[in-house]
């Protein structure tokens, strides 16, 4: 059995809580290339990915799995001990700490990959409320710490090194991307998703044209965004977003896909796709960009691709990285916090202390690539997100963790 962490329930009283603008930054000033998205190829190429090594990961590869599958873990346990081979440690890694910003993805990821591994460990689930008072507790039966103040990161790691971790070099760290390594959720990660709804609605643009109803389309995408069309959507930014598109498009009629899933003729996605398919046959004036869309989501269907909304997420990527370091030094916290997507601080100072004491740090995201990297055949121009500099806001935790 993997070693539990003592439980603790607190008030978080003695925490910094002013907010501070730190220099510039890029993520990859701290964590180089070490960076996974949902397609599972690193973007250190030292390191393989699921195309070349599904074998070596014991999983099919047949499809890309998500963050809360037990395959996902399977290649998450082979992207750490890769790494720590590559880096020459002399030791194995014994003990896995997760930072993320999601209990269901980040919470279940970790339990999985600890169940597999065997390694000890915790993972700490950041969510700010700076209405509430500052308060954490860490649960004996999972391992996980839950706080509303991501200042929080040093109570957990004290707690951890109380409990008997080493924190070294044996240790590896996973930290999660979007709304926890930026965006930090419940501070910025309105920002997240401003750029995610830009890209959204530039799709439509590009795909529609002057026929995107744009009131309609919130209607369809808050309607379909409740959780019991989970079955239709999957939970996937992409699916959700072409479901509403063919809907703006009128291809399909809301109330007739409502009673298509409620009495179970359609529950999952691969289904509608089909049915869109049959309609489009049947119908005629579907534009050959929408007919080019279409084609896309079908071929992502058959070869197990979760992203096949390609012009969705190179739109995404477009709007995020607008986002990054595009406001002054000289704009008050307050307001950069609204206008920039911004590092998380306290994440970039823990990263530098976990870093010194030998640890393995690797950014695994669920996020998909085509949303963080540039298409060299459509956006050569751009840099990667983690090498686009930007702002870094947070408290500062730097005494406390030279106490620790």
């Amino acid at each position: 059995m993997a070693r539990k962490v003592k439980a603790s329930s607190s008030a978080l009283g003695d925490l910094p809580t002013k907010m501070i603008v730190a220099k510039k930054a890029k993520l990859a000033d701290r964590f180089g290339d070490l960076f996974i998205y949902r397609n599972l190829e690193p973007l250190d190429k030292q390191i393989q990915g699921l195309k070349k090594a599904a074998g070596k990961m014991g999983i099919s590869g047949n499809s890309i799995p998500r963050k809360h599958d037990d395959e996902y873990a399977a290649a998450t346990v082979w992207f750490i001990e890769e790494a720590q081979r590559l880096r020459g440690a002399a030791k194995n890694i014994k003990e896995l700490l997760v930072i993320g910003d999601s209990l269901y993805n980040d919470g279940q990821a970790f339990q999985n990959v600890r169940e597999l591994s065997r390694w000890y460990g915790s993972c700490f689930i950041g969510s700010e409320d700076l209405e509430e008072k500052a308060s954490g507790a860490l649960d004996a039966e999972t391992n996980i710490y839950e706080s509303n103040r991501w200042a929080a990161l040093t109570t957990w790691m004290a707690a951890l090194l109380e409990n008997g971790l080493q924190v070294g070099e044996e240790t590896a760290i996973i930290i999660d991307i979007d709304k926890t390594l930026i965006g930090a959720r419940g501070r910025n990660d309105s920002m997240i998703n401003e750029a995610r709804l830009q890209g959204i609605y530039s799709t439509m643009d590009s795909v529609l044209g002057s026929g995107f109803d744009k009131a309609a389309f919130e209607r369809q995408f808050t309607e379909l965004s409740q959780s019991k069309y989970n079955s239709l959507t999957e939970d996937n930014l992409d699916y959700l977003v072409y479901i509403c598109l063919t809907l703006n498009a009128k291809l399909v009629q809301l109330d007739e896909l409502i009673g298509q899933v409620e009495s179970g003729s359609i529950d999952n996605f691969a289904q509608f796709a089909r049915w869109v398919h049959s309609t489009m046959m049947i119908k005629s004036g579907a534009g050959e960009r929408l007919r080019q869309v279409h084609e896309s989501i079908m071929t992502g269907i058959h070869v197990g691709d979760p992203t096949p909304f390609k012009r969705l997420r190179e739109k995404e990527f477009i709007a995020t990285a607008a986002h990054m370091g595009n406001v002054p030094d000289s704009m008050s916290v307050v307001d950069m916090l609204d206008e920039e997507i911004v590092i998380t601080y306290e994440l970039m100072q823990l990263a530098e202390w976990l870093q010194a004491r030998g640890c393995l740090i690797l950014c695994i995201s669920d996020k998909p690539s085509e949303s963080a990297c540039p298409d060299p055949q459509v956006t050569s121009d751009l840099l990667p997100l983690h090498q686009i500099r930007t702002h870094s806001v947070g408290t500062d935790i730097g005494k406390i963790l030279k106490a620790l």
